[in-house]
């Protein structure tokens, strides 16, 4: 996967989910992949899924983790919540994690409250109808300006502790990413072939 061109956007991605026992069910999403080739954005998009649901179904209840990604400058910001409801933000590595988890807190209590505990019933990826979450992509957008509004706003200590873990530190002992990787339903043909080829001739443009 080329390496995205460089441009103002920090955040890439938003997703809620629905994560109980170890599967994690997609509930909506935002996406800005403008920073990548028209061309490139389908498999960066698989990427993306497959790595959101990765990190949902293998974080803690309760827990707050911003996950490194390999060979690429982008970083998950997940919150998983007790009850499952889980939110979770891509974004590059300058971006400030208190303003990602601040935003992934915002996105699940908002998502909460429209739906209530509906979402618990979710047995596969669904795409409710959930508007904010574009709204709240483009209004942290730019984290220096998310960060001046969450400091007028006076509840960062709300963000306490932070765990921070590089991508394989979350998997089950004897898993591997590239067995998760071609064994994923979000993962296309053509992707997984690439990601092997790249992984093959150790090239530097793979997500993992």
């Amino acid at each position: 996967m080329a390496q995205p061109k460089a441009n103002s956007h920090k955040l890439i991605w938003l997703q809620c989910m629905s994560a109980k026992d170890k599967k994690a069910y997609s509930l909506c999403t935002a996406e800005d992949l403008s920073s990548f080739g028209y061309f490139q954005r389908g498999q960066v998009r698989q990427h993306l899924v497959f790595a959101s649901r990765t990190s949902a179904e293998r974080c803690q209840k309760g827990s707050r983790v911003t996950i490194s990604l390999k060979e690429v400058p982008y970083v998950l910001h997940v919150y998983r919540r007790v009850d499952g409801l889980t939110g979770v933000a891509i974004t590059d590595q300058a971006y400030s994690e208190r303003v990602a988890q601040t935003l992934v807190t915002k996105l699940t209590s908002g998502f909460e409250q429209k739906y209530g505990n509906s979402w618990k019933k979710v047995q596969k990826d669904e795409v409710m109808n959930y508007p904010p979450i574009s709204d709240l992509l483009k209004e942290y957008a730019n984290p220096n300006q998310a960060d001046k509004m969450l400091a007028v706003q006076q509840n960062l200590d709300q963000i306490k502790e932070i765990m921070h873990k590089n991508i394989e530190d979350i998997l089950e002992r004897g898993e591997t990413l590239d067995n998760l990787l071609q064994k994923s339903d979000d993962i296309g043909e053509v992707s997984k072939m690439f990601h092997s080829k790249a992984k093959k001739n150790n090239q530097c443009c793979q997500l993992y």
